[in-house]
């Protein structure tokens, strides 16, 4: 092969590594996908049918997610209407050395407060919300203000025409102290159910219909094979997208924001939206 080619070939390959590097560093981390689903069952009442739920998680509000991006964020949510908003943990990425500005956090509590849900907004916290006792306070604060219901190990209750839903939040594995025995206490099982923890592999250690989890970030740089191998704490098990276990569904999502650095390759940000239909309608 004569020279000339060979330097052809090399320049080719370092354009597309150019071009996958551009990708992976600029174009990815602003994509916002959308996983739309429909969860029927007999434990949806037909009072329930129809119901929008809209889950985020893992905003890491300071990396790939700023002003812009929230705004952006809060108003697709809020386009779908939703019924409820649950919110699956990690606000900052470290916000013991975020630096706010006043003006900043306020607008921060405004774009969490223009998401509107029908019946809540719930949320758990995630292992970077738990990094300190002043991560853990900012960031119930931040969701409080902002009108989200903060379960920790905990559970409330959905009333719409004579059904009910239970919304549980169990504590994040890491840096958080899961107790499901506590967090189903108050739970009546005949009532449709959904879970809402950061760590997914929480998911084994519960009863639920549906739950909701994040952590993984899908990877955040998905790469297949090698993936199956490295998994983060809390989501060895389960790490990406759907997974039933007898009656019960759980979803993971990639999360909207990036940690450690600003990057995503096969592994889009999302958000999840699932309509509840009843099999008896």
């Amino acid at each position: 092969m004569s020279t000339k080619k060979i330097v052809m070939i090399l320049l080719c390959i370092l354009i597309l590594i150019l071009l996958i590097a551009y990708n992976v560093f600029y174009v990815n981390i602003k994509v916002l996908t959308v996983s739309e689903n429909t969860y029927t069952s007999d434990k949806v009442d037909t009072a329930l049918d129809g119901m929008t739920i809209v889950f985020f998680s893992d905003l890491h509000y300071g990396t790939a997610i700023k002003e812009a991006e929230l705004e952006k964020l809060a108003d697709t949510i809020t386009s779908f209407d939703p019924d409820i908003v649950l919110f699956g943990g990690d606000l900052f990425d470290d916000s013991d050395n975020y630096e706010f500005a006043s003006d900043e956090r306020a607008k921060i509590i405004e774009d969490l407060n223009s998401i509107k849900a029908r019946f809540g907004k719930f949320a758990v916290l995630g292992n970077h919300d738990l990094g300190s006792k002043a991560m853990h306070d900012n960031a119930v604060d931040i969701l409080e203000s902002s009108g989200f219901e903060v379960l920790d190990n905990s559970s409330s209750l959905v009333y719409k025409d004579g059904s009910y839903i239970n919304i549980v939040g169990v504590a994040s594995m890491i840096l958080g102290s899961p107790d499901v025995k506590k967090a189903y206490s108050a739970i009546d099982s005949s009532d449709f159910t959904i879970t809402l923890c950061h760590t997914p592999d929480v998911f084994d250690e519960v009863t639920t219909d549906l739950m909701f989890a994040g952590h993984s970030h899908g990877g955040q740089i998905y790469l297949p094979i090698i993936n199956d191998f490295y998994r983060p704490n809390g989501a060895k098990k389960y790490f990406k997208g759907t997974y039933k276990k007898d009656d019960s569904l759980l979803h993971v999502t990639n999360g909207v924001g990036t940690t450690y650095f600003d990057a995503r390759f096969l592994s889009d940000s999302e958000i999840v939206v699932y309509k509840l239909r009843s099999s008896a309608s």
